[in-house]
């Protein structure tokens, strides 16, 4: 348990109990604290959820079932419901094994997720750059899929390993939080494209499609969550590439500066 909270109460709660490694820190943000629980543990499958979820107690037995069932799988995912049973990450069914370039979004979130540490490694860490907390609030679990299946690995969804998503947010918030889900897929999506990688492109225009596509269907509710994520998205691609730009720019004229004074010594 990674504890970033600014009270005891976490610490309170677990204390006493087996089985659990704790560690407070200052640091925030999910990819930090995903990476640092990585880092505390050798277990060779490492399980994610949300703080506002709820699982039965054979959820981790299931997600093991999948890395068993598919040993080439280096991440697994689940569905996510409401209370009152209906799906939270869209509606149509993701069960099967996916490769690469299927496009991570859709796939799964890191409320009901899994991974195999030889994926990881060969992936590597959580971006601490994308993520709740971090300069861009979201997409650290899409990136990681996204990496894991890069990596040659596949990526096992089922629809009978299920969460409950407690869902706390008034409508504003709610779209509020769309928007965020846009800025960190931009973001992602503009680290791969700059790395070069071309199959990033077409995924993130074939998320600009459902706009239009919900627009086409009269679903103003969701046309208006889709609008949000969209400029959230572009939002999101533009200022990464600012950013990195900027950075850039600034190591290259550093690099320049350094270069005259280690001449000089020879």
């Amino acid at each position: 348990m990674v504890d970033q909270s600014t009270t005891p109460r976490t610490a309170e709660h677990l204390d006493g109990l087996d089985g659990i490694v704790y560690r407070r820190t200052d640091e925030v943000g999910l990819s930090r604290a995903r990476n640092l629980a990585i880092r505390l543990t050798t277990a060779p499958l490492l399980a994610f959820t949300d703080d506002d979820v709820g699982f039965e107690p054979s959820w981790l037995d299931r997600l093991v079932a999948l890395f068993d069932t598919y040993p080439e799988a280096g991440a697994v995912c689940g569905r996510a419901m409401t209370p009152g049973g209906q799906p939270v990450l869209g509606g149509e069914s993701r069960s099967g094994v996916f490769r690469w370039p299927t496009s991570p979004f859709g796939l799964g979130a890191g409320l009901n997720m899994a991974l195999r540490r030889e994926a990881l490694v060969a992936a590597g860490p959580f971006d601490e750059e994308l993520g709740a907390g971090a300069r861009f609030p979201s997409a650290e679990d899409t990136d990681m899929l996204y990496r894991v299946m890069r990596a040659g690995w596949s990526v096992a969804c089922s629809d009978e390993v299920i969460v409950t998503h407690h869902d706390w947010r008034t409508r504003r918030e709610e779209l509020r939080l769309h928007y965020r889900y846009g800025v960190g897929v931009g973001a992602q999506t503009a680290k791969h494209v700059t790395a070069g990688d071309r199959e990033a492109i077409w995924m993130g225009l074939r998320l600009q499609l459902h706009l239009p596509r919900t627009i086409l269907l009269l679903r103003p509710r969701y046309g208006l969550r889709h609008l949000l994520f969209s400029a959230g998205m572009a939002a999101g691609f533009i200022r990464w590439r600012r950013e990195h730009s900027s950075r850039a720019a600034t190591a290259a004229a550093a690099a320049a500066e350094n270069a005259p004074a280690a001449d000089s010594k020879r």
